[in-house]
């Protein structure tokens, strides 16, 4: 059976059918708010990300799945659990090492570190006031247990989460105050991926908290309409039998680890249209803060 296209000029609300979610999981398997984002709101982020290519920022993540040439920065903490790593960090598309030990190139790094610091800070502005409001209104039990979480990582930061750069070389105190803040994310995620592109192949987040959204901005220059006669740039839900638009100021929120998506691919001469800021919460970074002993021991016995 054909998919259903969604109309792309109303809001939308699926609810979810997933066991539990009327108490530790989200309420709704999709929600849409068409036109969330202000021009300001837009700029805002596309300007810091700008900034940030400008000076040299490069990505040291690189997805298979995203378009040919425009990998994503992923900003923010996360753990993947090994015998090695017992504590969340800090990601080096956040931190931009240095390539050598060199006074040039520490110097380089710094401003390379401060550009993706301001860029989480951009989007933390956005998420905060725009992102916030969508699920106070709609599902106020799933802003509540993000809100929990990183009140965790702030009371807990300095000594569960490895900052790396962000403290070793700390920014001056006008640029951010508590390094935490730089996580922040409007409360709603623990990582961001930011790029011009989009994942493009079938899959699951399996590694997002299933208890949290994962949210989508979709970020551009509302004159340059990409060709969208075969949905382009809409995401494609199969298990849920449907195509939801998404177009420049819209905002998604659903359930990445549990929901098969992919975004289909814009045509290759009009890839640079649109930014798309993806956040999430890391679901093991959530295990380790919040039951450590649980999450830690099947690895670290000895």
């Amino acid at each position: 059976m054909a998919p259903q296209v969604l109309r792309p000029d109303i809001d939308i609300l699926i609810p979810s059918t997933a066991p539990g979610n009327s108490s530790s999981r989200p309420k709704y398997w999709v929600i849409k708010k068409r036109n969330l984002l202000t021009v300001d709101h837009v700029n805002r982020i596309i300007q810091a990300l700008d900034a940030a290519n400008q000076v040299g920022c490069r990505p040291y993540i690189h997805g298979a799945e995203r378009s040919n040439g425009f990998s994503a920065f992923h900003a923010g903490a996360f753990l993947k659990p090994s015998a090695t790593k017992s504590l969340p960090w800090v990601s080096n598309d956040t931190v931009q090492p240095p390539s050598s030990n060199g006074a040039k190139s520490q110097q380089q790094s710094a401003l390379r570190m401060e550009a993706m610091v301001q860029l989480c800070l951009a989007i933390d502005s956005v998420l905060n006031t725009r992102g916030q409001r969508v699920l106070k209104a709609l599902d106020p039990k799933a802003l509540s247990r993000s809100r929990q979480l990183h009140n965790t990582i702030r009371t807990q930061s300095h000594d569960a989460i490895d900052y790396g750069r962000l403290r070793s070389h700390p920014l001056p105190p006008s640029t951010v105050g508590d390094v935490s803040k730089i996580l922040r994310f409007g409360n709603l995620g623990t990582c961001v991926a930011i790029g011009r592109g989009q994942s493009e192949k079938l899959h699951l987040d399996l590694n997002d908290n299933n208890a949290l959204y994962t949210s989508i901005m979709v970020l551009g220059d509302r004159t340059k309409q990409w060709n969208n006669s075969c949905h382009q740039g809409s995401l494609y839900l199969p298990t849920l039998g449907m195509i939801l638009p998404m177009d420049i100021g819209d905002m998604v929120f659903f359930n990445a680890s549990e929901l098969p998506h992919l975004v289909i691919k814009l045509d290759e001469t009009e890839r640079e249209y649109r930014t798309v800021v993806t956040t999430f919460s890391c679901a093991h970074l959530s295990e380790v803060l919040e039951h450590p002993p649980a999450f830690c021991l099947p690895w670290l016995q000895v």
